[in-house]
């Protein structure tokens, strides 16, 4: 596949559609990550049974304490098996790694997760309705599962191809963290913006938004920064650039001082040569 005519594109998509490449395929874009076949032991199993679990490697650690938290321990070392697309610790991963005191709650939530991915397919309402009100339940006794589990769903919702309804359930995750005072972890924010963005469930007006609110949120050259690097993997990811994303990096750049002129040559050096930037609509060009 790497080798082939349009190669580039070809394992980019395959690789933003779920797609699992061999390790070291070349040109599968900024979201490409090494995936790692992790083993694990547990004594119920007895010692000819095995546990084994696909992760991407800069998650490996992670996933060895949500494991752990099962009773499941690491035996031997991971193997490399392919390149995957970059995610961030879903639920109840995300809980019991960071909340392990609440694991049970997290736990005894996955069989309903599990009854809505086999619903979505074919009744998507009845699914979401259900997500909303199990999302009603969590709200009123443990609010910080919120935002993980509200991407958790949406995922199963991109997993039968409806990004409407994993766009809704994100912009609820975004919500959830507001309504009810939680910390936001900057770096995972950005990770997830990227994620549900390259899998086109996030309209451009959406990513312009995220650029207010951090400029509501941070200062305003960490602002200018961290949407800059979202643009920038967009297209990297395969996505055209947008007009309306240049036009909110502009304000960032102004309210963080920078030169225009400067900021705008650095952003178009990295956008350039990338192959997404060929396929931007007439108004990005005109724009610049």
């Amino acid at each position: 596949m790497d080798g082939a005519p349009g190669g580039a594109r070809d394992n980019a998509e395959l690789l933003a559609a779920g797609a699992v490449l061999p390790p070291g395929a070349r040109d599968a874009g900024a979201s490409a990550v090494d995936l790692t076949a992790r083993t694990y032991r547990h004594p119920v199993l007895g010692e000819d049974r095995v546990v084994v679990r696909l992760a991407a490697a800069e998650l490996g650690p992670a996933e060895d304490l949500a494991a752990g938290f099962l009773g499941l321990e690491p035996h031997g070392e991971p193997a490399v098996v392919g390149l995957g697309r970059r995610q961030e610790l879903g639920f109840p991963e995300w809980v019991l790694v960071h909340h392990p005191e609440d694991g049970h709650h997290a736990l005894a939530v996955v069989p309903e997760l599990d009854r809505l991915a086999r619903q979505a397919r074919t009744k998507p309402k009845a699914a979401l309705d259900a997500c909303l009100e199990l999302a009603d339940r969590l709200a009123s006794a443990v609010p910080h599962f919120l935002p993980v589990f509200y991407e958790q769903a949406a995922r199963v919702f991109l997993g039968v191809e409806n990004t409407t309804y994993a766009g809704q359930l994100f912009a609820r995750a975004r919500t959830s963290e507001a309504q009810h005072g939680l910390a936001v972890d900057e770096d995972r924010l950005d990770a997830v913006f990227l994620e549900f963005a390259l899998v086109g469930a996030l309209p451009v007006k959406v990513l312009t938004g995220y650029g207010k609110e951090l400029a509501a949120r941070l200062a305003p050259t960490e602002a200018y920064e961290r949407f800059r690097r979202l643009c920038v993997r967009r297209t990297a990811g395969g996505l055209a650039p947008s007009a309306q994303a240049t036009t909110e990096l502009r304000r960032l750049a102004r309210a963080a001082g920078l030169s225009a002129a400067e900021a705008e040559q650095d952003y178009l050096a990295e956008l350039l040569p990338l192959p997404a930037t060929l396929r931007a609509a007439e108004g990005w060009w005109k724009t610049h």
